[in-house]
């Protein structure tokens, strides 16, 4: 069985890129080392990635997989970070990421028995469920109708004999009328009859066919009607949900204007680590923490907050009151807003924010920022200051009216 304590001792931090050559496959890492650039970016690659082992070691797996996609995005064919992503992967049972991994690597290095072990392991506990569809019972045929045969007996009509006899044949030619004439005649009428009665019948019939033939035709055209109108509700909500997620995707991973959730907290990380704790404190006040997903974000970003916040007030303080004197307006407002946000004690903090307000053309701002210092610090000489600055507002708006 695999040890994840174990396996990750196996791994190894590197100095530079070329002591993590042998984990490195394909040309372009000759082409990486002829150009001064390319291997500058590829030696800042190998810090991320030793950074990513000891966020790793330290069970930040979150912080540690971020890293290490980073790493992998710039050296394509580095099979030891696609190794740690395994590793890491099979830790939280994430078995569909562990494949794609270790496949990547078996592409770029066929031989790789760690990819090849790690393969073995995770297989083991994937257990597949083999659907088992039930194949519906044939029906057994319907017995042939039985063939009604009902033979009616069509018996040509007796001729009826003439009750009116003619016996001499001088009377049968006085008449004029043979035989033959009276059939033909009772044929005429027949077939008369027949259409008068029968034609009503047919039409109808055929009226009624008609008719229920246009009724389908209008409940199919209705029904592909409702379907089409559906498509388009779904397409419109698939929209919706790619725009959203799209819009999550950009406030976590960051743009090319702004830095994302994970890129801001990695940033205080590093801050905090070069002791810059107004710089860390800087970056955990632009980080909303109700969307830190992870519960190891979310303890980060409380043990961070708890240790730079004290220490920062003051530094941020200092940057917002320089760009106040400075007269960058706009850079002073973001730095004093976030001395209170850490620290709201400082009389001063509020006071120049209100003057930054105030200078930058935002009276009503520098007004609200005005009241709440007298409220917060009565009877000060910072209060009475604010209130001289809304009196003097106050005038310079009366007289532009």
């Amino acid at each position: 069985m695999l040890n994840y304590n174990e396996e990750l001792e196996r791994f190894q931090p590197c100095a530079d890129l070329e002591s993590a050559e042998d984990n490195i496959y394909g040309k372009e890492l000759e082409e990486i080392k002829k150009n001064k650039t390319e291997l500058y970016k590829a030696n800042q690659m190998i810090k991320k990635y030793n950074q990513a082992l000891n966020y790793a070691k330290q069970g930040n797996d979150d912080l540690a997989m971020l890293q290490l996609k980073n790493v992998v995005a710039s050296i394509p064919n580095f099979v030891d970070a696609y190794l740690l992503m395994a590793l890491l992967s099979i830790k939280e049972e994430n078995y569909d990421d562990a494949r794609q991994f270790l496949d990547t690597i078996l592409k770029i290095d066929p031989d790789n028995e760690s990819a090849v072990e790690y393969g073995k392991e995770f297989e083991s506990k994937v257990v597949e469920e083999e659907p088992q569809a039930k194949e519906p019972e044939k029906k057994e045929k319907k017995k042939d109708k039985k063939k009604q045969v009902k033979a009616q007996a069509e018996q040509p009509p007796k001729k009826k004999e003439n009750p009116f006899k003619i016996s001499s044949f001088q009377e049968n030619e006085s008449s004029g009328k043979s035989p033959m004439f009276y059939m033909v005649t009772g044929i005429v009428i027949g077939v008369i009859v027949a259409a008068v009665l029968i034609y009503p019948t047919v039409r109808a019939s055929f009226n009624h066919k008609s008719s229920t033939q246009v009724e389908d035709y209008k409940e199919q055209i209705l029904a592909k009607d409702t379907q089409l109108k559906a498509s388009e509700k779904k397409v419109k909500e698939a929209q919706k949900a790619q725009k959203k997620a799209e819009d999550e995707l950009a406030e976590y991973i960051g743009t090319s204007k702004k830095d994302g959730i994970y890129d801001s907290l990695l940033k205080a990380l590093q801050k905090y680590s070069d002791r810059d704790y107004t710089g860390s404190a800087d970056a955990l006040l632009d980080i909303d923490s109700k969307k830190l997903t992870t519960k190891n974000m979310k303890n980060i970003y409380n043990d961070l907050t708890a240790k730079v916040y004290p220490s920062a007030a003051t530094g941020l303080y200092s940057k917002g009151k320089n760009a106040y004197w400075t007269k960058d307006y706009k850079s002073a407002i973001n730095y004093l807003k976030k001395a209170i946000k850490v620290k709201d004690t400082n009389s001063y903090a509020y006071s120049y924010l209100g003057q930054a307000y105030e200078a930058s053309g935002d009276t009503k701002n520098a007004k609200k920022t005005y009241e709440t210092l007298i409220k917060k610090f009565p009877g000060t000489s910072q209060a009475r200051l604010a209130q001289t600055r809304i009196d003097a507002m106050g005038k310079k708006s009366a007289k532009s009216l």
